[in-house]
């Protein structure tokens, strides 16, 4: 574990380093706490132990400032602090503890009693990782489609709506490419869902790897698929919706029987540009209406949304 010395003494610290490298610890030292802070920062250590009295930056000032660098999302985990003191009375530890410390040791102290007070922060530590791991998977789960392992029509509009606020202040356009599977339903009737399901996955495989950089793509339920541009517009949407077509119609799949399923799909593609901007879900709407056209003009093309050409424009 990577463990950062806090001390302004000078043989304290190093007695104590020689200790925790002895015990087969990586170990940082610092000779203050303003010092500790800047060596916490840039590596990251798990576990501080640091002197109370200190210049410049004191013990419970360190704690409060890793505290603070946490909670603002600076380290990638969260830190264990041991605070190292003379003080004994119940308002100073108090005062520590309030400070962010989790543990303290009065000096003098047994080493055996440094080393039990470590594991007990390593055991700690171990829960915080793990707890954190699940609601990472948790979050990654509520934001991902089972099947295609692409983000989820709640992903999907809320990443889409931290980019319509930076298009809008770039001033740049926004494209949107709606996409459906022709014919989805026969292949199920026709080959059963478990095709169906690696056709979905293909697709989803397909579309990623044919969208350009910063392009991002998200399942949007059933057979439908959504590509959000940033920054691109509507010749550059179509132009990235015909790419997808080709290399989906390309496409074969094989079933266990050893048939071959080849599907296509509909595109229809709409953008926002300049200052004339459409609302998120208007633009999602208007990508929508020419995916019905695409679908209506024969299916397997792609059609590019014009306002005057939608009867059923607001």
């Amino acid at each position: 574990m990577k463990i950062l010395i806090a001390d302004d003494e000078m043989v304290g610290r190093r007695v104590l380093a020689k200790q925790l490298e002895g015990w087969g610890h990586e170990v940082l030292i610092a000779k203050d706490g303003q010092e500790a802070f800047e060596l916490f920062q840039k590596h990251n250590a798990r576990m501080v132990i640091t002197d109370w009295m200190m210049p410049n930056l004191d013990g419970p000032g360190l704690c409060a400032k890793i505290r603070e660098s946490e909670a603002e999302g600076e380290g990638e985990n969260l830190c264990f602090v041991i605070l190292l003191t003379s003080k004994e009375s119940s308002e100073d530890l108090a005062c520590g503890m309030e400070a962010g410390a989790n543990d303290f040791i009065t000096k003098p102290f047994h080493p055996l009693e440094l080393k039990a007070r470590m594991a007990n922060g390593e055991r700690i530590l171990t829960l915080q990782s793990e707890l954190q791991r699940q609601k990472d998977e948790a979050t990654h789960l509520a934001r991902t489609d089972a099947l295609t392992q692409l983000m989820n029509r709640r992903a999907m509009l809320d990443t889409m709506r931290l980019d319509e606020d930076r298009m809008r202040r770039e001033r740049r356009p926004q494209g949107m490419i709606m996409i459906d599977i022709d014919h989805f339903k026969a292949v199920n009737d026709n080959y059963g869902h478990g095709v169906g399901d690696m056709v979905l996955k293909g697709a989803a495989e397909c579309f990623a790897a044919t969208i350009r950089g910063g392009d991002y793509v998200g399942r949007w339920g059933g057979e439908e698929f959504l590509i959000a541009l940033p920054g691109a517009d509507i010749i550059q949407c179509a132009e990235v919706a015909e790419r997808c077509r080709q290399q989906l119609a390309s496409m074969r799949f094989t079933t266990d029987h050893g048939q071959t399923v080849q599907v296509t799909a509909s595109f229809g593609t709409a953008s926002a540009e300049g200052t004339e901007r459409a609302e998120l879900l208007d633009l999602v709407e208007q990508a929508d209406r020419a995916l019905y056209w695409a679908k209506d003009s024969g299916r397997d093309r792609v059609k590019i949304y014009v306002a005057s050409a939608d009867p059923n424009r607001k």
